[in-house]
Order: C-alpha cells, then sequence, then structure tokens
C-alpha cells in the first residue's frame, strides 16, 4: 500500500476517532456519573492525542501506528460508553423498589412421596386462620382453579401445632407464607422445619398497600444522612417479603467521611405500628413490610431515616465473590460445618464464607449480639473493597450481581453524585462500628403469641451511646 493511501486511511480513523471521543465525553456528561474536571481532563489529553496522530501522519510507519491507535481507541471509546450506560441502567433498577411480594408455598415433607402438586391433590392441607388469612385465601382459590377440584383445608390457630400434625403425618401438606416457615424453625425445637420441608409450588401476590418508601427523600443528597440496611432471610427475588435478619444504621457523614454502622439486634423486643403496641421481635418486622422495619428504629433510635437498601442472602454471596471476596477480622476461631474454619484475626472470605461467618450466632455466648458484629464486619469489609480500584478490575460482575437482588430507596441521581463524589476525590473512608446490647429474656410476642421466646430488652444505656454516637457522625 502506498503512502498516500496510508495516509488518507489515516485520516478517516482519526475522524473516528475524534467522533468516537466526542460521543464518549457527550455520554459521560448526560450521564453525569463523571466529575467535570476528570471530563475536562479526559478532553484535553483527547485533544493533544488527535494533534500527536495528525502529525504522525505526515511518515508512513507513523501513519500505521497511528491508525493502529486511532482504532484501538475508538475502541476504548466504544467500551466505555457501554459501561457506562450499564452502570446507569443499574443504578436506576436498584433505586426502583418493587412493590413488595408475599410468596404462599404448598410445603410437604422431604420425605413425602408427592413430587408435585397434582400428586398432593388428595391431601388434608392445613393453614392458619390468624394471620395472612387473605392471601393464603386467594393461594387456595389459585390452587384449586389449577387442579378444578375442591382442597380439603384443616385450619389451626396456632402454627405449631399445625407444624406437629404435619409432622405426624395427620395433614399431608400445609399452605403458608414462604416467610412463616423459618420464624417457626428459629424455635429450638422446631429447627427441623428448614430441613424436612420440600416446597410442591408457589403463589406470589404482590401487596400493593405496604408503604415502602422510608420517610420524604431530600431533594439533595444531604452531606449527612441516615440509611436503613436490612438482609433479608431470602434466597432469590429481592421483593419477597421477608424477616430482616440484619438490622443495621449507617450513618454518613460525605463531607468528614465518616461511616458510622450501628447494628440491633434481630431479636430486640420492640413495637412497630403493626403491633398496636404488643411487643415483638424486630426481625419479625420485615414479615409486614419495610416501612414497620424503619418506623421500629426511628422510634427506638429518636431519628429520622432518610433512605433504606435491602440485600437479599443471594445478592450479597454473589456480589462479594464479584469483589474477589473480601478480608474480615474475626474475634474468636470457630467453624461453620460443611463451610470453612475461622481463624481469630484477618479471613479472607468467599462470598458463602462471608455469609456463613455474618449468620452464625450459637457457637458464641454474646449469641445475636456478636453475629451483629460480624455482619457489620463484613459491611465494612465490602464497603472498603467498593471505594478503592479493585471495584474498577470487577466492574461488570460486580454489577451483574447487584442487579436483581439489590434495591434501595435513594433516587438514582442522588447516588450518581455519590459516586461522582468518590470518583472525584478517591478518598479514603473512616468506618465505625457499634452494637446495641441488651439482656436475654424469653416473652411473648405479637406474631406469636401463647408461645414464650427469646427476646433481647435493649439496654437505655446502649441505646444513649448508639444515639450519641449518630449525633457525632452527622456532626450536631
Amino acid at each position: 500500500m502506498n503512502k498516500n493511501k496510508i495516509k488518507v486511511m489515516g485520516y478517516v480513523l482519526l475522524t473516528m476517532y475524534v467522533i468516537a471521543a466526542i460521543c464518549f465525553l457527550i455520554f459521560c456528561g448526560i450521564t453525569n456519573l463523571v466529575p467535570g474536571q476528570i471530563l475536562i481532563f479526559i478532553g484535553i489529553v483527547q485533544a493533544i492525542i488527535a494533534v500527536l496522530f495528525a502529525i504522525m501522519h505526515d511518515r508512513k510507519m507513523q501513519s500505521i501506528i497511528a491508525s493502529v491507535l486511532s482504532a484501538l481507541l475508538i475502541i476504548v471509546f466504544i467500551i466505555g460508553i457501554v459501561y457506562i450506560q450499564k452502570t446507569t441502567k443499574t443504578i436506576e433498577q436498584v433505586s426502583g423498589p418493587e412493590i413488595p411480594t408475599e410468596v404462599i408455598g404448598v410445603y410437604v415433607l422431604e420425605t413425602d412421596l408427592a413430587q408435585t402438586l397434582e400428586e398432593a391433590i388428595d391431601y388434608n392441607f392445613g393453614i392458619i386462620t390468624n394471620i395472612n388469612r387473605e392471601s393464603v385465601d386467594k393461594t387456595i382459590d389459585e390452587l384449586e382453579g389449577w387442579l378444578n377440584t375442591t382442597l380439603d383445608i384443616k385450619e389451626y390457630d396456632d402454627m405449631f401445632e399445625m407444624m406437629d400434625d404435619l409432622g405426624s403425618a395427620k395433614i399431608g401438606a400445609i399452605i403458608m407464607n414462604d416467610a412463616y416457615v423459618g420464624v417457626i424453625s428459629s424455635d429450638d425445637e422446631y429447627e427441623w422445619v428448614a430441613r424436612e420441608l420440600r416446597k410442591l409450588t408457589d403463589v406470589r401476590h404482590q401487596v400493593e398497600n405496604q408503604v415502602i418508601q422510608a420517610a420524604e427523600v431530600p431533594a439533595k443528597i444531604p452531606d449527612s444522612f441516615i440509611m436503613y440496611i436490612s438482609g433479608i432471610d431470602t434466597y432469590g427475588e429481592i421483593s419477597a417479603s421477608s424477616r430482616s435478619d440484619v438490622n443495621i444504621l449507617a450513618v454518613v457523614n460525605t463531607q468528614t467521611k465518616n461511616i458510622s454502622l450501628i447494628s440491633t439486634p434481630r431479636d430486640a423486643f420492640i413495637t412497630y405500628p403493626q403491633t398496636n403496641g404488643v411487643r415483638d421481635k424486630l426481625t419479625h418486622a420485615g414479615i409486614y413490610g419495610i416501612d414497620q422495619s424503619i418506623a421500629a428504629l426511628e422510634n427506638i433510635y429518636d431519628i429520622d431515616i432518610d433512605y433504606f437498601m435491602r440485600m437479599n442472602f443471594s445478592g450479597f454471596e454473589q456480589i462479594i465473590d464479584a469483589l474477589g471476596g473480601i478480608n474480615v477480622n474475626s474475634e474468636y476461631e470457630f467453624s461453620v460445618q460443611n463451610i470453612r474454619t475461622y481463624h481469630v484475626g484477618v479471613n479472607q472470605l468467599s462470598g458463602i464464607e462471608a455469609l456463613a461467618f455474618a449468620r452464625e450466632r450459637k457457637q458464641f455466648a454474646l449469641g445475636d449480639i456478636q453475629r451483629g458484629k460480624h455482619q457489620m464486619e463484613v459491611i465494612r469489609a465490602v464497603i472498603s473493597k467498593m471505594v478503592s480500584l479493585t471495584l474498577l478490575t470487577n466492574y461488570t460482575e460486580v454489577l451483574g450481581a447487584i442487579s436483581g437482588s439489590f434495591e434501595t430507596s435513594m433516587p438514582s441521581d442522588q447516588i450518581v453524585e455519590l459516586v461522582r463524589r468518590q470518583l472525584s476525590d478517591m478518598a479514603e473512608w473512616t468506618v465505625t462500628s457499634y452494637t446495641t446490647t441488651g439482656a436475654n429474656v424469653r416473652a411473648q410476642t405479637y406474631l406469636m403469641p401463647g408461645r414464650t421466646l427469646s427476646v433481647i430488652e435493649l439496654s437505655d444505656e446502649a441505646i444513649s451511646e448508639a444515639k450519641e454516637l449518630i449525633k457525632e457522625t452527622v456532626g450536631e
């Protein structure tokens, strides 16, 4: 190929490079994801490169090199636009909380011969009469429509009596909200429920009357804010109503770069609007909607929660794996069967190992309180990875993990602003952890009347210390 043809091709590629560079800058500006000073710097570098390429086209060999580099940079700009588009799409997905869903399942014992609903058509089906009755009745109607028959229903006032009858084969199956299976199996005498039930099918009902907005969202991201982090005890879809096993307040000061994580035990004995003054475990509030959990925490600490963030267990694992694992510090040496042994000091954990670390409580004298400490340690480790350059090397994997297993009430433009601020200074954040403690007692609860459960009476002194930490962090 002669010099003139090479030169012409080179200028064609240079023109395409300039167009791609301008499109990249415009796209970054529209999404508002990249800080202005960084865009200016990128624009200046792009202009300098364009001038150098133009000069290089005066010589044959240099023109070939400039053409190859132009083609490579065009590809880079296209990939960059795709990445930024995927980022903004993910932010929009997670910042639009879905309508909560009640999942009503049909369960049999693991040893039961029935593998499908049709094979259980002649069974006696147990249901609870005093909770979720409307959703259960709707489920029965749908099941009978599928099977074109009337099911044999036996009603119970006590979910434990129903479970006893299932275990002793007095009934063949039960129809129950998935969330209550976890509630029952949390009782020491009924741990077998988590292992020995098998779901034949389920029916999903949207709960459109549940309030899912924490409070009036600020028009702009404030210099300090409080976010409720709720970890629900389910795998799969984030919209499913469930207990909240993780209840952490993240008090964030974007000016001082300080975050205080305040954990409230899941067994904290509290009230929330649904209970009408009857006390219950904090974890049970999540079954009735995230607004119930928020109201409980606002009442405990005398605060207004600005945003919430909700994540399920499958998302928890995937995000940590996408980050390449995390490093957590353990105060104790302990083992979780079939997972791993955790040593005193720093442990490098995968997603499933971090989940087991955050869920274990029975091996510790402090029980649920120690579990709360572990949960905050895991969140601290995730934050550390998220604000480091490590995120860039696993970017697409992290975005994929977040989508569908994570939701927040923080608007997308405010999330973008937080990202812009972090990109502009790449500052390190100081994370402080505190667990509100209390005394273990036994009491009846709103969700499970007539049965004495282990709960935690929060200490007034611990609550006061938590309130003071919140004030210090927000700068009051």
